[in-house]
């Protein structure tokens, strides 16, 4: 099963691309380790416009397969202000630990749950951090924890203490793989399987590895 597991890591076929808000393009790139770099560039320069542009680059990238996707960016780009920029562009630089309650209280527009948030908190640091939303949620491990709203998850005591159980998991995966994975290539192998309808093959081997 492990091999299963290593397969769906090297064949996360989501697209690594994004939007380049200066030129007015779409940006495509090799693999979802320079995407991720890209990104945590324009988060951590320290300018405003830079910022907005990572967190709209999040937003383009996270939505990239709904049809609501330019909406959603657009909607930020109006959205946010001035002011909330400035404060982010100094908190994201002193963030301890997983932080999600302190992305979540900076009121980014939409930025507010647990899917875009944890998005947020990952292309800060891609080494140490993974992704956790609705798909990933599903798998069993997840649901059975999680406490959840309707159609989202929301950020409270709770779901943190879930999620840093989650970026555990799937960095002790990645160092048992030993393959210079990070925990974020190992959720990126499970939503994998989500999409492609194995999640009993992801059920399983987190029932052993947790």
């Amino acid at each position: 099963m492990e091999d299963q597991i290593v397969e769906a890591i090297a064949r996360f076929d989501y697209p690594p691309v994004t939007y380049d808000f200066i030129a007015g393009c779409e940006l495509s790139f090799p693999s979802m380790i320079d995407l991720d770099h890209y990104l945590q560039d324009l988060l951590l320069s320290g300018t405003q416009d830079k910022l907005k542009d990572g967190l709209c680059g999040i937003l383009y990238w996270g939505n990239y397969r709904a049809p609501y996707r330019d909406y959603r960016v657009a909607k930020f780009r109006m959205g946010v202000t001035s002011a909330k920029l400035h404060l982010a562009s100094t908190v994201v630089r002193i963030l301890d630990g997983s932080s999600l309650a302190t992305l979540r209280d900076l009121r980014l527009p939409q930025f507010s749950q647990m899917a875009f948030v944890t998005k947020f908190r990952t292309f800060l640091d891609p080494e140490r951090y993974c992704v956790l939303d609705s798909k990933i949620g599903k798998l069993k491990f997840l649901s059975d924890r999680l406490m959840r709203q309707k159609t989202y998850i929301p950020i409270n005591t709770h779901n943190e203490e879930v999620y840093r159980r989650w970026v555990d998991i799937c960095g002790s995966i990645a160092a048992r793989l030993q393959r210079k994975l990070r925990p974020v290539d190992v959720e990126r192998g499970f939503f994998y399987l989500l999409d492609h309808n194995k999640v009993e093959i992801a059920d399983e081997y987190l029932s052993s590895a947790a």
